[in-house]
């Protein structure tokens, strides 16, 4: 059994519409430890984090968590830490102009 403490999600600028930013690999499982969205615009933003399962396409039923981030500002997604992510499952994430960080663990749980 290993476990890898890493960036799941290094920095990611989101748009408007959801796309993948991380999966779960293959024989692996992982969970969210922390995550923070910031905001360099002028305009606050509205930032979403969908974990969606393995085989399953996206949808909005998989939304955990959706914070406002100020103008020049920092928000932390809280509903998004301590959901966990089988292997091949995702994350996805919106948000026109932010930024994304998530931090977690991968665990291997046959090495």
């Amino acid at each position: 059994m290993a476990t890898n403490w890493k960036e799941l999600v290094k920095g990611a600028t989101l748009t408007g519409t959801a796309a993948s930013v991380y999966t779960a690999p293959a024989a692996t499982q992982a969970t969210i430890q922390a995550a923070s969205a910031t905001n360099a615009t002028g305009a606050p933003i509205t930032v979403a984090i969908y974990v969606v399962p393995s085989g399953e396409a996206f949808d909005a039923k998989y939304r955990v968590a959706l914070c406002n981030v100020p103008a020049g500002g920092v928000s932390t997604p809280w509903q998004a830490i301590n959901h966990k992510l089988e292997a091949g499952a995702q994350i996805y994430a919106d948000g026109n102009g932010a930024n994304l960080t998530i931090s977690g663990a991968e665990y291997l749980p046959n090495t």
